[in-house]
């Protein structure tokens, strides 16, 4: 089975649209979501809608919706974000408000792990090091692990009698995940923070036990034409054209 796996959606429908095109295209009907549909970008509602409506998607809350539920306080986040939250808030109605809040933290399925940022600490941790993977090892027991909030594409694996590894994730990269446990980070859908622009999104073949990266071009400017037009902080959309 083929899944499409993809993370920090963060309210960009044009590059949502793009992944789920190019998932279409290359027969991929089953889907993991890493969490952070809304917040930063500017059709949270459009970007709620679509996932509700997705029949065989697994997917767990983000920080940003946690946020936007209450059940986070937004003290933690930047001005920006906040100004984001609160847009969302306005932007949504209560049927894709009450589908995010009940969103679970985690997902703990047959054939992976899946939380938004560390299996410890599925809404705060940005699992960036070998260390952090290491202290996570007992917090979780089905390999892969799929994570996201820190934006970047990289990997983490721990095999017997080795050291943990962990590297960034280039466009086509293949990854086989035979022999190891693996903790695997697509990159972010909507708003890239590696220096690509482009949305990412990974594929993961559980037959053949591998995993690949891949970029997707979408409508940069349309998105950021829709910010412009909504009055969204400036940075929220010129960060878009760079991918930090």
């Amino acid at each position: 089975m083929k899944y499409g796996v993809f993370s920090d959606v963060h309210g960009n429908y044009q590059a949502l649209k793009a992944v789920l095109e190019f998932y279409r295209k290359n027969g991929v009907e089953d889907f993991i979501c890493c969490g952070d549909v809304v917040g930063y970008g500017p059709q949270p509602q459009e970007c709620a809608e679509t996932l509700a409506g997705l029949k065989r998607l697994a997917i767990v809350m983000g920080n940003h919706d946690a946020a936007l539920a209450g059940k986070m306080d937004v003290k933690w986040f930047n001005a920006n974000a906040i100004w984001a939250i609160e847009f969302s808030k306005r932007m949504m109605t209560g049927r894709e408000l009450a589908w995010v809040a009940a969103l679970p933290e985690r997902v703990d399925n047959p054939d992976f792990t899946l939380v938004h940022g560390s299996p410890r600490k599925p809404l705060t941790e940005y699992m960036l090091s070998e260390m952090q993977f290491t202290d996570n090892a007992g917090a979780w027991t089905v390999s892969p692990c799929f994570i996201g909030h820190s934006h970047m594409p990289l990997y983490f694996r721990e095999r017997e009698n080795a050291l943990p590894e962990t590297d960034f994730l280039k466009p086509l990269t293949k990854l086989s995940l035979a022999g190891g446990r693996f903790m695997l980070n697509p990159g972010s859908v909507g708003q890239p923070r590696d220096g690509d622009p482009r949305a990412a999104c990974c594929i993961y073949d559980a037959g053949k036990k591998t995993f690949e990266l891949y970029r997707v071009f979408y409508d940069v400017e349309a998105t950021q034409r829709l910010m412009g037009e909504l009055k969204m902080p400036s940075l929220l959309s010129e960060r878009l054209s760079f991918g930090f």
